[in-house]
């Protein structure tokens, strides 16, 4: 496990995390992802999840107070080229 990521190689992983999962994934199933990867926190996740949705690559929605699902945007699936999501 690397201890310390550059934001640009973490962003990277959150998006072809996205891709590998239908570009569909739980906020709380992408951080167990990526801990097994790096150092990370929860609060650091929330941080590159709230980058990529400015950015537009992706969609944040919350159905629950704790719940929040993490989606590739069609600007994310285009500038990625991922057709099968």
């Amino acid at each position: 496990m690397s201890l310390v990521q550059p934001p640009t190689t973490i962003l990277a992983r959150i998006l072809e995390i996205l891709v590998e999962n239908s570009c569909i994934i739980r906020d709380v199933e992408l951080y167990n992802v990526l801990r097994k990867e790096m150092s990370i926190s929860f609060s650091d996740l929330t941080r590159y999840l709230m980058i990529l949705e400015v950015r537009g690559y992706i969609n944040v929605t919350s159905s629950k107070d704790t719940l929040r699902i993490v989606r590739l945007s069609e600007y994310g699936k285009e500038q990625l080229q991922v057709r099968h999501c």
